[in-house]
């Protein structure tokens, strides 16, 4: 819904984009757009990749090897998926995740792959990845060599110019190989049929600086040119008990708290009802480098 008469242009198309949000979780200073063309959600001010290296991703003091394991816990979930949907096509690959995190999907595919390491900003990720003898560069200039595969997960949101860094990948994938991209998605149902201002106000994040529609992420890549789109569809990650407790609570952790509200048939029979109606929170695709 438009707030006011603010009107920006859209870095996906270039269309007309209303403000829609007024600051993030984190920031009452940034406000959050969204374009009327392509339905892209984008922010008014980016932070600087030093706020990312010095551990702005979890606003705290240094984690403990405890916390870490905890972390690496609560997103493994995610982990084990990822690599059943992208397996075998690792399978005897170079591999380079891109925003690896802790690591997490790197020791799923390391399974598999001939040779895998990580890029990530965050110093402390790095140090860990290096006690665990995993190789993580701090920028992917410090590459020297072309990956047969690129993934990244939860990333290419955080990253303010994505034509450029379209452009940057293509130099660092083999001809052939591939690009596997994961996002968050502007469409996800608690904000576009449900309307929940508590989730608004949660996921509009000063560090997510674009959230994309099929449209505009599709958009983007062909009018790059670089990448062919092998597929492109969506993933439901959270439950029906994590949005039942946003719509009654306004709060989240849902499918932990509310987990006896859950079940296999019913969580599945409900994201391929959200798939059906182009809703769930995330996007998928799968590029091959030209």
């Amino acid at each position: 819904m438009v707030m006011d008469e603010q009107i920006l242009e859209c870095p996906v198309c270039q269309g007309k984009s209303a403000l829609i949000h007024i600051g993030t979780r984190d920031d009452s200073s940034i406000d959050v757009y969204r374009c009327s063309d392509c339905g892209t959600k984008f922010l008014n001010a980016v932070n600087s990749d030093n706020d990312y290296e010095n551990g702005y991703m979890y606003q705290k003091n240094r984690l403990s090897d405890l916390d870490i394991e905890k972390r690496l816990q609560m997103f493994q979930k995610d982990d084990i998926r990822r690599f059943e949907m992208v397996g075998k096509l690792c399978a005897g690959k170079s591999v380079l995740d891109f925003g690896c995190g802790f690591g997490g999907f790197l020791k799923q595919v390391a399974k598999v792959t001939d040779t895998c390491c990580g890029v990530e900003l965050g110093r402390e990720e790095r140090e860990y990845l290096g006690s665990k003898g995993i190789r993580c560069y701090r920028t992917i200039e410090e590459l020297h060599e072309k990956a047969d595969i690129m993934t990244l997960f939860h990333t290419f949101e955080h990253l303010a110019e994505p034509r450029i860094w379209l452009d940057k990948f293509s130099e660092f994938i083999v001809p052939g190989g591939y690009l596997i991209i994961e996002v968050p998605h502007a469409d996800d149902i608690l904000l576009s049929l449900y309307e929940s201002d508590k989730f608004a106000d949660f996921t509009y994040w000063s560090a997510h600086i674009f959230l994309y529609t099929m449209k505009s992420l599709s958009m983007l890549i062909e009018e790059n040119g670089k990448f062919d789109i092998v597929s492109a569809g969506q993933v439901q990650r959270y439950t029906i008990a994590n949005h039942l407790l946003w719509l009654a609570k306004g709060q989240p952790g849902g499918h932990e708290k509310w987990d006896f509200l859950d079940g296999k048939e019913l969580n599945e029979t409900y994201a391929e009802k959200l798939r059906q109606l182009q809703m769930c929170d995330t996007l998928f695709y799968v590029l091959r480098r030209k």
